[in-house]
């Protein structure tokens, strides 16, 4: 045999975190598994993976990532690393910054959408560190979690 297939093992595949529809939630997440969301959640997501909007959600929050599929709304900025693909019918409100982008019928961006080559050295953990500072967190935190809260994910 010329070639042998290899495929990675079990345990090195990351576990997708899911936001599921059926109430509003709260928090900030950072991840390098994929992020499905499916409902209404407000924070900020930075994940050094793809995250998917569903047609029905909505994120009130900026988005940091490698790749995003929006099929929803984004009430904020998306920074990806690779590319940003908006489906029919999404609309993203707020800048868009991405190395390579996509957008489908009906589908809308309110503020500019910058797209460079340069995008690709976006660093997802940087922007964190710049984000993570106590008096940031603060803000976020009295913002975003002095209202009832369904679940804060922070990894």
């Amino acid at each position: 045999m010329l070639f042998k297939k290899t495929e990675k093992p079990a345990s090195e595949m990351l576990p997708a975190i899911q936001v599921v529809s059926g109430g509003v939630y709260f928090g900030i997440i950072k991840t390098a598994s994929p992020i499905r969301i499916e409902g209404d959640f407000k924070g900020i997501i930075f994940c050094t993976n793809k995250v998917i909007i569903d047609k029905k959600a909505s994120v009130n929050g900026d988005i940091l990532c490698h790749d995003v599929v929006i099929g929803g709304t984004i009430e904020g900025n998306v920074i990806c690393k690779n590319k940003c693909n908006l489906d029919e019918g999404a609309i993203v409100n707020g800048i868009v910054r991405t190395a390579l982008f996509e957008n489908g019928e009906n589908s809308s961006v309110t503020g500019p959408i910058y797209v460079n080559k340069e995008n690709m050295n976006i660093d997802v953990d940087e922007y964190y560190e710049l984000f993570n500072k106590k008096e940031t967190l603060e803000k976020i935190k009295t913002e975003y979690f002095s209202l009832p809260q369904k679940m804060i994910l922070i990894s």
